[in-house]
């Protein structure tokens, strides 16, 4: 008879860093895309610091959990609920009509292959970081397994703003990927996983034409 894994549970420096994650984060990617603006052209700073904010949210499950454990929860978790779906698809279609559409026209086959790549990478990164890693630690604690990280995944969106202004508006944008976050962290805390949260976010960050121009160099200055 195969039995079910039981995980361990996570303690000592690891849980309190997972706890402050929401006020770290934010915190240190504002410092670094400061810098990174007085220091480099906006489009190298720009790119630079989304480098360093994916490495960490790559390395630190995998620091706190380990390789198995985190795949685990990217592989893993029951199907999205129909309201699950709708919650989550709606910040996607938002993101489709006042991103994507309007500029769609200028969308080639670099623009393309960023948007996609951008999208893949950012999706998988966030939803270890903000929705796997408090999963893990406070799987039965509502508040800071869901709640509280919400808080630091909506903040840290103002920190890329230093050097690029959404076209949407700095508090738009910070609104937006609040609602990106509420539906991600509502699915993967009842699924217990993030199989369902990924392609909607995937979806959603590959909505973003300008950042991708941007990320290009075809925009020579920030908005």
């Amino acid at each position: 008879m195969r039995h079910a894994r039981v995980e361990r549970p996570v303690l000592g420096w690891r849980r309190t860093m997972v706890d402050a994650l929401p006020v770290l984060v934010p915190g240190s990617m504002t410092v670094t895309f400061a810098l990174l603006r007085a220091r480099m052209a906006p489009q190298r700073a720009y790119n630079v610091g989304f480098a360093v904010y994916w490495a960490g949210c790559l390395a630190l499950p995998l620091l706190v959990l380990g390789p198995g454990r985190t795949w685990r929860l990217l592989a893993g978790g029951r199907r999205a609920t129909a309201s699950e779906g709708v919650l989550m698809a709606v910040p996607a279609l938002g993101g489709f009509t006042t991103a994507f559409w309007p500029n769609r026209r200028r969308v080639d086959l670099p623009v393309a292959s960023v948007m996609i790549g951008t999208a893949v990478v950012n999706a998988v990164g966030e939803e270890l970081l903000w929705r796997g890693l408090p999963l893990a630690v406070h799987g039965d604690e509502p508040l800071p397994g869901c709640a509280w990280p919400l808080v630091g995944f909506a903040g840290w969106h103002l920190a890329p703003q230093l050097i690029l202004v959404s076209e949407r508006g700095r508090w738009q944008f910070v609104a937006g990927a609040a609602a990106v976050g509420l539906g991600s962290a509502v699915t993967a805390w009842r699924a217990r996983g993030l199989r369902s949260t990924l392609l909607p976010h995937m979806l959603t960050d590959a909505c973003g034409v300008v950042a991708a121009e941007f990320r290009l160099g075809r925009l020579p200055t920030s908005r």
